[in-house]
């Protein structure tokens, strides 16, 4: 705590941790949500082969140490003065360890598609409409529960001598209090989880002979994890009482930080798109071509649309056509194509079948090219696409007549003509928050929480209204939906 003199105001400072699943960033937030210092390090994945994505847990835990030093000294501030800590992490990637919290082997990543077996057999066991029903979420071996099963099959001494389970936020969590907890929105990403009874499904653990004290205890973000280890106080120069609370999965985090709630939709636009909507209930009948999740407190419910190639769309474009040059060019090119009334359409899938129509032959496509086309014409319809695949995913979770506001973060939200694009095409305010740093942002606010101190959102600093545009691209969009269905001539799988 920094206690002003001159105005005599208390002056909180949080440490927000944002562990992505190539980088980990520590950033001091006030209680304004002023961001004060960031810090940041890389490190790598491990493929050992085909299907396999690894990583060391360990690296986690070294580089929060690392980056969090880095910042306090940025700050010019002592780690006595932080508050509250809290983290935003990659979610569903499971790493087992022993009561020492030492990793019995690297952690298995949600990049890591290596179960196959063991999706196949949930789907036989459950079926896919059982446990969308139960979990919000199709089988599919990205998230955690068929790599537990791997584990349990493939290496059953790791698995036998396996104290906990936990996903990265849980062990970091650990790591900061010696308490193993993780929250509704990461329990969400594992297949084990019963969303509409919010806690660990006693079904799946018994049909597969998994404990639940393996896993850890299911919590509300921002509820207290409890103080930091006095000998993790002692590393980063943190007073012992310094709270540590319950984080959340980064998108999530990112969408509380930006502000989500009723009426107010939320758009992560970096290398993936991520489209959340909150609810004050999960209903699993409907918006099936989006996974629902847990969010921060109880009461509360997302849907999440993901675009898995957004941000990497237009880097594709620039790297293939405007190579050397920043991304300003492709921005005015690309209006100059825009106010030639260019016609060229983009369709995504450039890494195949995406939410929520997950058209199955679905690949990356430029429709309409001609001798008159040129590049700005390509960086154009790259913008209009992923606007068009935003207002796909709005219309599937129902955002149109009680959606009016969307607030959009990530490296997306730095190009002024993709922002004006997305408000045209989806006929909604967008408003773009202060800081790119939304996870972190959500982080400091759920660490504000636990020391019993309410943040507000961050507050944005640029707003784009639907101009005179949104008409024509009304148009636009009803010939990109039906080309769309006849390149791939499916109804899709939702």
């Amino acid at each position: 705590m920094i206690v002003n003199n001159n105005k005599n105001i208390e002056r909180y400072i949080y440490l927000a941790i944002d562990l992505g699943t190539t980088g980990c960033r520590s950033i001091l937030f006030d209680n304004k949500l002023q961001q004060l210092a960031v810090a940041y390090e890389e490190y790598g994945l491990i493929t050992p082969r085909e299907k396999w994505t690894e990583q060391d847990a360990e690296d986690w835990w070294n580089l929060t140490l690392r980056t969090a030093k880095a910042a306090i000294e940025k700050a010019g501030i002592s780690g006595r003065d932080i508050r509250g800590i809290s983290i935003s992490s990659q979610g569903i990637t499971i790493v087992p360890v022993d009561r020492n919290l030492k990793p019995l082997c690297n952690a298995i990543s949600w990049l890591d598609v290596r179960a196959e077996a063991q999706t196949r057999q949930i789907e036989q066991d459950f079926g896919q409409e059982m446990v969308y029903a139960l979990t919000g979420k199709p089988i599919d071996a990205a998230y955690s529960l068929p790599k537990i099963m791997w584990l349990k099959q493939e290496r059953p001494q790791i698995y036998k001598d396996a104290w906990k389970i936990l996903m990265p936020l849980d062990y970091l969590t650990a790591k900061f209090t010696g308490r193993c907890v993780t929250d509704y929105s990461m329990a969400s990403g594992t297949l084990m989880y019963d969303i509409q009874n919010q806690c660990w499904s006693r079904d799946v653990l018994e049909h597969y002979q998994i404990k639940e004290t393996l896993l850890p205890e299911v919590l509300s973000s921002g509820e207290p994890a409890g103080y930091v280890l006095p000998e993790v106080a002692k590393l980063l120069g943190l007073r012992e009482d310094c709270m540590v609370a319950v984080g959340a999965q980064d998108q999530k985090c990112a969408a509380y930080g930006a502000g989500l709630e009723e009426g107010v939709m939320t758009i992560s636009l970096g290398t993936a798109a991520a489209v959340t909507k909150c609810w004050t209930k999960p209903d699993t009948a409907v918006n099936r071509g989006v996974g629902w999740g847990g969010y921060v407190d109880v009461h509360t419910w997302v849907t999440e649309g993901v675009i898995n190639t957004a941000g990497t769309c237009l880097r594709w474009t620039r790297d293939m056509l405007f190579k050397g040059e920043a991304y300003e060019v492709m921005n005015e090119e690309a209006k100059e194509a825009m106010e030639r009334g260019s016609s060229l359409l983009f369709y995504p899938y450039l890494n195949g079948p995406s939410s929520p129509d997950f058209y199955p032959d679905s690949e990356g496509t430029f429709y309409g090219v001609n001798l008159a086309t040129k590049r700005g014409d390509f960086a154009l319809a790259v913008m209009e696409g992923i606007a068009f695949q935003i207002r796909i995913l709005l219309e599937t979770m129902e955002a149109y007549g009680n959606v009016h506001t969307l607030i959009l973060f990530g490296g997306g939200a730095n190009s002024r003509i993709w922002c004006q694009i997305i408000a045209d095409v989806t006929g909604m305010e967008l408003r773009v928050p202060k800081t790119p740093e939304a996870a972190g942002a959500g982080a400091a606010r759920l660490a504000a929480k636990a020391a019993g101190q309410e943040i507000e959102p961050l507050s944005c600093d640029a707003s784009y209204q639907p101009s005179e545009r949104a008409y024509t691209y009304q148009e636009k969009y009803k010939k990109y939906r039906d080309i769309e269905k006849k390149l791939w001539k499916q109804e899709g799988l939702a």
